[in-house]
């Protein structure tokens, strides 16, 4: 079989030498080429270098956006905690008349110096245990104090909310009354309330004339 290159080569004939002006232009040619080649490689490097430092950039601001906290997550609402108001309609107490309590709550028990909301059915009983529950109550004979903490007005009275000393999600209303004494509502957990909660129930408390004050 006749080599192939061998059948090429004498078809095409024989080849003239190159003159001069055509290895000028062959070498010009080869030049141009390996500039745009190593430009080429240049920019593709650039290129290459800021999309990797984007996408950096963007795995950095993606994970912050989305990476889970790492603060403990909050304790479940108590099943007491509620600020859902609505009209109360049961019987009053004596000493006091309430306008509002939470939803599903009912008035549970009363004294001569205390009187305790809370929710239906509550196993606690005891009027002067106040876990769990709201508990309306004169400020004690034995506190001449002035309540302090954030200030509120409520139904055109001064008040005061505050945090126990013993912190956590109770939170005390205070509301003086026109003889100068102040109604101290507790709200055992107030976690769902605000403080527009707080001041709208206060609202719907009063004092009668038949109220006592406790001691200690």
């Amino acid at each position: 079989m006749m080599d192939l290159h061998h059948r090429l080569s004498q078809i095409a004939g024989p080849s003239g030498a190159p003159s001069a002006e055509q290895a000028d232009a062959d070498l010009t040619r080869g030049k141009r080429a390996l500039r745009r080649r190593r430009a080429f490689q240049g920019a593709g490097a650039s290129v290459f270098a800021v999309a990797a430092l984007a996408a950096v950039v963007a795995y950095g601001t993606t994970n912050q956006a989305t990476a889970p906290t790492t603060e403990a997550a909050p304790a479940g609402t108590s099943t007491v905690s509620t600020a859902k108001l609505v009209a109360y309609h049961g019987e009053q107490p004596k000493g006091f008349t309430i306008d509002k309590v939470p939803a599903g709550w009912e008035l549970q028990g009363v004294s001569e110096s205390v009187l305790t909301i809370a929710p239906t059915g509550f196993k606690d009983k005891d009027v002067n245990s106040f876990v769990g529950k709201i508990a309306v109550m004169l400020q004690s004979k034995d506190d001449k104090s002035t309540p302090t903490g954030t200030t509120v007005t409520v139904a055109g009275k001064p008040g005061v909310i505050n945090t126990p000393t013993d912190g956590g999600d109770t939170r005390n209303l205070w509301v003086q009354q026109p003889d100068g004494i102040w109604l101290l509502a507790q709200i055992w957990d107030a976690s769902g309330w605000t403080t527009d909660d707080i001041v709208e129930f206060g609202a719907g408390l009063h004092v009668l004339p038949g109220a006592v004050q406790g001691v200690g």
